[in-house]
């Protein structure tokens, strides 16, 4: 009877129990550059009045809970709102004058609350709005403090789109990132999404690493959809060559899958010049 006893609690101390259960959270995080409203992009059959309903189908049909979205500008952000009803959006403008790009983070009202929210610059003065080293225009990373609402877990989200033309802001953004995002997450969970336009062994990418895990790298299943992520601006066609759109998490967070979605509509044309990444997490 003493060994069936013993059996029975060694049993039930394995078995995780109801507020452990109520503790994990899941769900399911993207990172989509959008591309800007080009006008080159209405002559050749690209234009954002076509995408945006193929597009904002994408993400609900792949359950996206949490999107980090790079360059749309505020209109497309408002009609893409639309389209997704059970989507709230913070967002920031960068790039040129006015909002011809914005960093956005969308999430699910129902699930989650904004607790706090910010934004840095890429460059020499992060704190105040300025162009870094030898880029031509402003880049950001916008950040915000979530509380998933049923397990009252909290997280940061950090969402960013890195200088594409030149070598050094692309290089120094990394460490800059780095610090920033360590800074204000502390021991906090946080999730990195953006189009960092660099590729997987360049010391940008390698300095994030230290710290944060590369969903790609971490995904606890087999890796789904093509690897590259990005093609030369309005190209939405084809197999891209690059992988530079990225998800990483704090080592704390596990990684369940990773994917590259490549849905398509219209004469096999993708939504944008990029590719989404997602990856289901467990806080």
């Amino acid at each position: 009877m003493e060994k069936i006893v013993l059996f029975i609690h060694i049993l039930l101390l394995s078995v995780p129990s109801f507020a452990q259960k109520q503790a994990e959270t899941t769900f399911r995080v993207a990172s989509y550059n959008i591309r800007y409203a080009a006008e080159a992009d209405e002559k050749n059959g690209n234009g954002w009045s076509l995408r945006k309903g193929p597009l904002s189908d994408l993400i609900k049909r792949h359950a996206f809970d949490i999107v980090g979205t790079q360059e749309g500008n505020s209109t497309q952000l408002r009609e893409l709102q639309q389209l997704l009803p059970e989507f709230n959006y913070l967002s920031h403008p960068y790039g040129g004058s006015g909002d011809l790009h914005n960093c956005a983070i969308l999430y699910k009202a129902k699930l989650f609350e904004v607790m706090a929210s910010g934004v840095f610059w890429l460059s020499q003065t992060p704190e105040v709005a300025s162009v870094g080293w030898d880029a031509s225009d402003r880049r950001i990373c916008q950040w915000a403090k979530f509380r998933e609402k049923r397990s009252g877990r909290e997280f940061f989200v950090f969402n960013t789109h890195f200088y594409w033309r030149k070598h050094l802001a692309r290089e120094k953004s990394g460490p800059l990132l780095a610090q920033k995002v360590a800074s204000i997450a502390g021991t906090t969970p946080l999730i990195l999404t953006g189009d960092l336009n660099s590729t997987p062994e360049t010391p940008q990418i390698r300095v994030l690493k230290v710290n944060l895990k590369d969903c790609y790298e971490a995904t606890a299943s087999p890796r789904k959809g093509v690897e590259g992520t990005g093609f030369p601006g309005g190209v939405f066609q084809g197999i891209p060559k690059n992988r530079i759109d990225y998800i990483f998490v704090s080592p704390s967070i596990k990684v369940l899958d990773y994917q590259v979605v490549s849905d398509v509509y219209n004469d096999d044309r993708y939504p944008s010049d990029h590719l989404p990444v997602a990856s289901t997490i467990r806080l």
